[in-house]
């Protein structure tokens, strides 16, 4: 049995290593980072799902936005969207829309769970290629990005929310600054 000598095993380690790290910095998605608190909405065409006239995220600026990423196959999105229809009442005739994403496959299911739901809110789909997904690197569902009336992107939350409840209220009043403003 041959056994290496220590430095030449301890040079193939930090070369192994350099390498392992040049491949991972190659390609357009370094690391995963999710555009964070502060960074601007990317700006993506949405296509609406129903009703909806096909927008741009460019073209909401100047209204805060809660953008709700959901699926129906993603059983915590269907429980958060009965919420989430409460919240897009209570912020009627405010500066603060609620809008969802769906990244469903078969559109025609998010349709129908829309219909049989009575979402009034409105709701785009991504598209085939998941542009505005891809754009803000949502990985989870379902995945909630608060945004500012001048496009900054103010809180990312990931997982359902009970939006009725204090802490969704006090997440939307702090991230969207309407402390003085009542959100009921």
């Amino acid at each position: 049995m041959i056994i290496p000598k220590p430095e030449k095993t301890v040079r193939w380690r930090a070369g192994l290593l350099a390498g392992s790290l040049l491949l991972a910095s190659c390609g357009d998605d370094p690391g995963g980072i999710q555009p964070g608190i502060g960074a601007q909405l990317p700006e993506v065409v949405l296509t609406g799902l129903t009703d909806e006239a096909p927008t741009s995220t460019g073209a909401l600026r100047g209204t805060a936005l809660i953008i709700n990423f959901w699926a129906t196959w993603c059983a915590p999105c269907r429980r958060e969207m009965p919420s989430l229809e409460r919240l897009s009442h209570r912020l009627a005739g405010r500066r603060v829309r609620v809008i969802g994403v769906s990244v469903d496959a078969d559109l025609n299911l998010a349709r129908e769970f829309v219909r049989a739901h009575q979402l009034t809110f409105p709701i785009y789909a991504d598209g085939d290629k998941k542009a505005f997904q891809s754009a803000l690197r949502v990985q989870a569902l379902p995945q909630t990005v608060l945004v500012t009336a001048g496009g900054t992107i103010a809180a990312r939350i990931t997982g359902t929310r009970d939006w009725d409840g204090a802490e969704g209220e006090r997440l939307v009043e702090q991230a969207l600054n309407l402390r003085d403003k009542e959100v009921r």
